[in-house]
This record gives C-alpha cells, sequence and structure tokens, in this order.
C-alpha cells in the first residue's frame, strides 16, 4: 500500500483506565484492520512500530483513590515533548493523514481529522480544573484552524460546533458510537453470584463513570436522600467509576448526610464486572447535564436495564423513547423518577423492552466504517490538490 492511505492517530489517551474517549479510540484501532482493510492505521501509543492492533491496557476492578494531577508546567512540557515524538513516529511511517480523537490536534503537515465530542470546556470552565481550561484556552483554536475535517458523535454536538465556534456544517460529520459485544443481559443466577462475589446488594440503584461536577453526582445523591425511606432501606446506590476531578465533593455529601451505609463507591471497574453492575441494578440513574454522546446509557439498555437520564443535551438525541428523562437539576423530578421505577413492575419490563431494541442501533462496526470513509474522503480530496498547494482543504463532505 502507498503512503496515502496510512493514517496515524493520537491514542494517549490509552494510558490509564479507559473512559470513554480511551474506549472510542481502542474500539477503532482493534477494529480498523477488519472493517477498512485498504487503509493502514497506526496507533502511536500503543504500538505503532509493529503495525499491528493494540491491546489496551484494562485494568482490573480497584477501590476508588484520589486523582493526582501533575503541575501545569509538567503537564505542560511532557505534552509538547509527547507531540514532537508524535510528529517523528507519524514521518517515519509515511503517514499522510492524522486523526486526533480527542478535541486539540498538534501541528501536522499535512491534513488533519479531528474528533470534538463536546463544548464543555469552552460552555462550563467552571466543570473543569483549571489547568485543562488553560488548556484550550491556549491551543484550543489554533488546533481548529489547522483541521482539515471534523468528526462529532451527535447531532447536537454538531449544531454546538456550527452556533459556537461557526465551523461550516459540510466540515463536520456526525457518526454515533456504539456498544461493546460485553454488554448484555445475563441469566438471573450469574447475576446473583456475581454480585455476591462482590460483597454487594442484589437490589441498587446504579451510576455508572466519571465523578466530575457536570455528571451531577451531588445531585443523584440529594434526588436519592429524598427517596422514601422504605425503598432506599432495600435499594442501595451504587457509584463505579474514574475519581475524577471533583471527587471530594461527593465524599463530603455522602458523609455529611449520612448516607454511608447505603451508598457504595466501588471506583473503575473493568469491563466484565461493568457489565455485570448494569445487567443486575434496578436502573442506571444517571443525570448529567451536559453531554456529547453518553455510553453508559446505551450499555445498561444493552444489558437489558431501564435508564433514567437527562432531558439535557444529546442524552435524548441517543436515548430516544427508551429512557425516563428528566430535568436533571431538578432533584424532585429526578426522585419521582426513581421511586416510578422502584414500584412500577409494568414501566421496568417496557423500557427493558425498548431499550434493548434502542441499543442494538449502535454498532462499533458501522462507526469504525464511518471514521474509515471519512478517511479516504479527506485523503482523496488531498490528493486531488495540485501539488504546489500548502493547505489541505477545509471541506471532505459532512452529514
Amino acid at each position: 500500500m502507498d503512503a496515502s492511505g496510512r493514517i496515524i492517530i493520537n491514542d494517549r489517551c490509552l494510558r490509564g483506565p479507559l473512559t470513554g474517549v480511551g474506549h472510542y479510540v481502542a474500539e477503532l484501532l482493534a477494529r480498523m484492520p477488519r472493517e477498512a482493510p485498504d487503509l493502514e492505521v497506526f496507533g502511536f501509543y500503543s504500538g505503532w512500530r509493529t503495525g499491528r492492533p493494540p491491546t489496551p491496557r484494562r485494568p482490573a476492578d480497584r477501590p476508588s483513590r484520589p486523582a493526582r494531577r501533575p503541575p501545569w508546567l509538567i503537564r505542560r512540557t511532557a505534552l509538547t515533548l509527547y507531540n514532537a515524538a508524535f510528529r517523528i513516529a507519524g514521518t517515519l511511517k509515511g503517514c499522510t493523514l492524522y486523526h486526533e480523537p480527542n478535541h486539540i490536534p498538534a501541528s501536522w503537515r499535512g491534513p488533519i481529522v479531528t474528533t470534538v465530542h463536546d463544548l464543555s470546556v469552552l460552555r462550563h470552565p467552571e466543570w473543569h480544573p483549571a489547568d485543562r481550561v488553560r488548556w484550550y484556552e491556549k491551543d484550543f483554536s489554533a488546533g481548529l484552524a489547522r483541521t482539515t475535517h471534523f468528526i462529532t458523535v451527535s447531532q447536537f454536538s454538531k449544531r454546538e460546533m456550527t452556533q459556537v465556534l461557526h465551523v461550516p456544517a459540510d466540515r463536520i460529520t456526525v457518526i454515533g458510537l456504539g456498544v461493546r459485544e460485553v454488554f448484555r443481559p445475563r441469566p438471573t443466577q450469574e447475576i446473583h453470584d456475581r454480585l455476591t462475589r462482590l460483597g454487594l446488594p442484589s437490589d441498587y440503584f446504579l451510576y455508572a463513570g466519571t465523578l466530575e461536577p457536570r455528571k451531577n453526582v451531588t445531585g443523584l445523591l440529594a434526588a436519592y436522600a429524598m427517596l422514601p425511606a422504605g425503598i432506599r432501606q432495600r435499594t442501595a446506590l451504587i457509584l463505579a467509576g474514574v475519581t475524577g476531578w471533583g471527587r471530594q465533593a461527593v465524599e463530603e455529601w455522602i458523609a455529611g448526610h449520612h448516607l454511608n451505609g447505603r451508598v457504595r463507591v466501588l471506583g473503575y471497574v473493568q469491563d466484565e464486572t461493568l457489565a455485570f453492575l448494569y445487567a443486575g441494578a434496578r436502573a442506571l440513574v444517571w443525570p448529567t447535564l451536559y453531554e456529547g454522546f453518553g455510553l453508559p446509557p446505551l450499555e445498561c439498555m444493552a444489558c437489558g436495564t431501564p435508564v433514567i437520564t437527562s432531558n439535557l443535551a444529546s442524552l435524548p438525541e441517543v436515548t430516544g423513547e427508551a429512557a425516563l428523562l428528566v430535568d436533571p437539576r431538578d432533584e424532585n423530578e429526578l426522585t419521582h423518577a426513581m421511586s416510578r421505577i422502584a414500584e412500577d413492575a409494568d414501566l421496568t419490563a417496557r423500557l427493558r423492552a425498548v431499550g434493548l431494541t434502542r441499543s442494538a442501533a449502535f454498532s462499533w462496526p458501522d462507526c469504525v466504517r464511518a471514521h474509515a470513509e471519512v478517511y479516504r474522503q479527506t485523503l482523496n480530496a488531498c490528493a486531488a490538490l495540485p501539488s504546489h498547494t500548502s493547505h489541505p482543504p477545509k471541506s471532505t463532505g459532512g452529514r
């Protein structure tokens, strides 16, 4: 294959426990050889030298612990050195297209495809640590300017990009994410056995995701605390996910409202454990304030479990009629939805059935094939330019 079909993906998000963007990148790299054999795709961090699909590190279940963020200057220096090594690696491999899957591309002599999942740092900087906000203030505009074509994960995010960033709609392709095969219904006895081994209750509401301000975990805790005593006594609340910025507020809320006995904070759990947690839950309660897509609701639906989630941002688009949608800023509304799920068996059965159908519409193979088509369009558009043209085209067609 000639160099025109070689793509390098910045996969440094695979370094730590995989959250949403990490799973997205891992799926692209692992599936691209099967879904688009005409393209060569390399992940710099995860094994670009071999050219083989990566096997990203998926750490075992572990208790939650405070996240440690190095000082800004150290992070900035490390990023600069990483970007320099990334460019050298891409040049040595003869890559002609660079895909940045996480908002801000490094400089690159050639076409760039950038995935912008959402604009939360720009729209709500108060939900993010100061060094992340500073990074966006310094680099985001330059990244927009050097990008040839954008991918985003929902029509909601595309609208925000056109309205807030003034990116032309034909430079943005919307590609929804998928549901991994591990997330599926499980036999009741298997669920019981797994929960017993984990020392978890058999009746619980579940939150799955990073513990950070925009996920509105303290709002969930407040709603749970307002449940009728009978429901709260028989139905626990389990929080599973990576510790993010703002964890202290969650811990203080639990301690201050004497919920230690009914709320369990598990920390990061691996996929197989998470699948059983989804399958065994009374419902996933996911009252996020802002989301570009939101994988946990789809994953939970695929496990045959009802979902209560936000009526804001992309969530109505992603979940359709398959979830109970609430205003996440209204704790009374959230409490009422949890009570309905706890007491209405017919509603629970309906949501299970509709959720399985809805989640089946989101496929990682479809997602990867759509990415491959964007790569091809971008490469073809650039190849058609006159040889003296120094800048790639700023449109490759969109959805």
